[in-house]
């Protein structure tokens, strides 16, 4: 019984700190309907800033330098009013110009913010972990309760803070004049707007909050776990706004919920579940999905925010909005797209294209660079799968990268831990083995894009994508912690080379030429497909689910054939992935790969062919011509800060993407 009595303590403190930050993101959700994901770097920045403030010397930006040696009770006043306003700043600069965008780019806009952030933090402070000075609460003496309960004081002051700021914040929603306002501005902000609410201004004062409330969790946190680093956001980050989502995003009292309950399942599926410890954040995920697929909308959110924007992600061609001048030079290249767009000259561009590509792997003698051009061929293979889910059907896809592991896992474990090291048969007498594995990882990852797509077919909407994301962390955690089969964070090693007839492909001139013959394919299959019937169907869900319903369209059929299709793309590139790689691991399928996917096809063009492809070799490329900069040779992190600020920009003045007007035949009447 005590053993449970702790857990429950571990559990409500840690569900306190979830429970903070989900408001942060339950308070904006509520305002502007928008999932900040730059949440979890505000969280650090909070903990970042006051640690520096309290120190009395440290490193920033590699120098040793004195700091100010602040109290706490001055330090983190100080910290979280900067990170608020911070936040104001960032919904200024990068939120409010996409106030009225398609829903896609606002969540682009706020996943680069992230990027930003983060990567200038570790600019500033370094990678390594800094450890915060000891405070009268947390180096006095543990409470105990019942002679064998442990409670340390400010994990004590934790729960209090935590308690205090939601019946505060409660009290000024409910009471204060700027509470009504932005209850009313959640309601319509049309309608406030009406009325003469200054709508703008209560959208900042409601990121203000959220940040502030971000910024608080992340000083408690660093508070109760000592230390703090420049990317300690993201995993309290995701957890919650799985809390949020759990309880209700856009419920205030739901995210506080959910955040408790999330903390209890963890520590007590920790304490009692074999393994708990190393699958506590699969079971919070896991909670997430089954609460989802029978009450969509959360604990205790409202059944009307699980729905979706009518129209595409990004919205209509002519909607382009921006500068005068980005206008002027992408509309130079509208020309050559509407000539690309066009059927009398599709063929000639492709055997182009093709053509060029043949050239340029003819003609480059730099085995580096043909490196670099098989990494850019992957990609572009990989967003083109996660195309079809987001781009085609407009289905918001965040666990992608789970298909890219089913194909590159099997492939990995039937090679060497089934035929080498358990029956000891020569890889070389199985080369031909590769190319069935090839159908076979396909078919595989086809059947998970089932089994993943089918309870999300309620879901709509940032639901929908949570529920995603939550089954990609679900398969990255599986293939860290099941040691046995995958070999856990070691990964497989000596995966064997592709091969033709009992000839290596190894150099990478030939993996070249496969990654280029295999995206041919891929790039043929899937341009069939769209513009087959069913094709047609995933444009009619895309611009309007609730018109294609009623129009006949079986949705939920045509939904989950998209799932099955961008999986089995996934699953059949995982398999070449882990041949031409030779190694895999669990961390090469993190969120953090999937959301660059979903960077580049939103850079190259939602809803193209070409777009995909043509978003990552500029990312790959950009990646390297990068590191000839003095400032980047010596602060890394700089191209991710520039990849940020591009994607801002990207967002604002074309949300469509550099290669936009090639998707501009994909329509209903084709």
């Amino acid at each position: 019984m005590e053993y449970l009595g702790q857990l429950i303590t571990n559990g409500l403190l840690l569900g306190s700190l979830y429970a903070l930050t989900a408001v942060a993101y339950t308070v904006v959700y509520g305002v502007v309907r928008l999932v900040n994901f730059a949440f979890g770097e505000l969280f650090m920045l909070g903990a970042m800033l006051t640690a520096t403030l309290m120190l009395n010397s440290g490193q920033l930006f590699g120098y040793q330098l004195a700091l100010p040696g602040l109290p706490i009770w001055v330090a983190a006043p100080v910290s979280i009013a900067a990170t608020a306003l911070l936040g104001v700043i960032i919904e200024r600069f990068a939120y409010r110009p996409l106030r009225s965008a398609p829903r896609l780019a606002p969540l682009i806009s706020s996943i680069a913010v992230s990027t930003i952030l983060q990567n200038l933090a570790q600019m500033v402070w370094g990678a390594q972990q800094i450890s915060v000075p000891a405070t009268s609460l947390s180096s006095a003496e543990p409470i105990v309760l019942f002679k064998s309960i442990f409670i340390s004081r400010i994990d004590l002051a934790v729960v209090a803070f935590m308690v205090v700021s939601l019946i505060g914040f409660q009290i000024f929603v409910a009471k204060s004049r700027s509470g009504r306002a932005m209850r009313a501005t959640a309601e319509s902000r049309v309608a406030s707007l009406v009325l003469g609410i200054p709508a703008d201004k209560v959208i900042s004062v409601a990121f203000a909050i959220g940040s502030a409330f971000a910024a608080l969790a992340g000083i408690l946190y660093a508070q109760s776990y000592g230390s703090v680093y420049p990317t300690m956001g993201f995993t309290p980050g995701l957890k919650a706004l799985t809390a949020a989502v759990l309880g209700g995003i856009g419920s205030i009292p739901g995210a506080a919920m959910g955040g408790i309950i999330l903390g209890l399942v963890e520590a007590v599926g920790a304490g009692y579940i074999p393994e708990g410890s190393a699958y506590k954040d699969a079971i919070s995920f896991a909670l997430l999905i089954l609460l989802l697929a029978f009450r969509p909308q959360g604990i205790m959110g409202k059944p009307e925010l699980n729905t979706a924007q009518r129209g595409s992600l990004l919205g209509n061609l002519d909607a382009l909005n921006g500068a005068r001048a980005a206008k002027a030079a992408l509309g130079r290249m509208a020309g050559l797209q509407n000539w690309a767009g066009s059927e009398s000259s599709k063929r000639i561009f492709t055997l182009l294209a093709v053509a060029v590509a043949i050239a340029v792997g003819m003609t480059i003698s730099s085995n580096y660079w043909l490196q670099i051009l098989v990494s850019a061929l992957t990609y572009g293979m990989l967003a083109s799968g996660l195309n079809v889910v987001v781009g085609f059907a407009g289905l918001l896809d965040l666990g992608f990268v789970a298909f890219w592991a089913v194909g590159s896992y099997l492939t990995s474990i039937i090679f060497v831990l089934l035929l080498r090291d358990g029956y000891g048969v020569p890889l070389a007498d199985v080369w031909w083995l590769m190319y069935p594995m090839l159908i076979m990882g396909g078919l595989a990852a086809a059947l998970f894009g089932i089994i993943i797509g089918y309870p999300t077919l309620r879901l709509r909407g940032d639901y929908l994508s949570i529920m995603t994301l939550g089954f990609g962390e679900i398969i990255r955690i599986v293939a860290t912690n099941w040691i046995s089969l995958t070999r856990g964070p070691m990964g497989i090693r000596n995966i064997p080379l592709p091969s033709a007839f009992g000839i290596s492909l190894g150099t990478p001139r030939a993996l070249y030429f496969f990654a280029l013959t295999l995206s041919c394919v891929t790039v043929f299959l899937i341009s069939r497909i769209v513009r087959s019937r069913v094709g047609r169907a995933w444009v009619a869900i895309r611009e309007d689910e609730d018109a294609a319903e009623a129009a006949g369209i079986d949705t939920a059929r045509y939904k989950l054939l998209a799932y099955a299709l961008s999986a089995s793309v996934g699953g059949v590139v995982g398999v070449f992935y882990a041949h031409s790689q030779r190694y895999i691991g669990p961390f090469n399928f993190s969120i953090a790969e999937n959301v660059t996917l979903l960077l580049l096809i939103v850079l190259g063009g939602l809803g193209t062919f070409i777009g995909p492809f043509l978003g990552a070799f500029i990312w790959v490329i950009f990646l390297q011509i990068s590191l000839s900069i003095p400032l980047v040779q010596s602060h890394p992190e700089v191209r991710f800060v520039l990849l940020g600020v591009a994607l801002v920009l990207l967002t604002l003045y074309r949300p469509q993407g550099i290669a936009a007007r090639f998707r501009a035949r994909l329509t209903m009447s084709k």
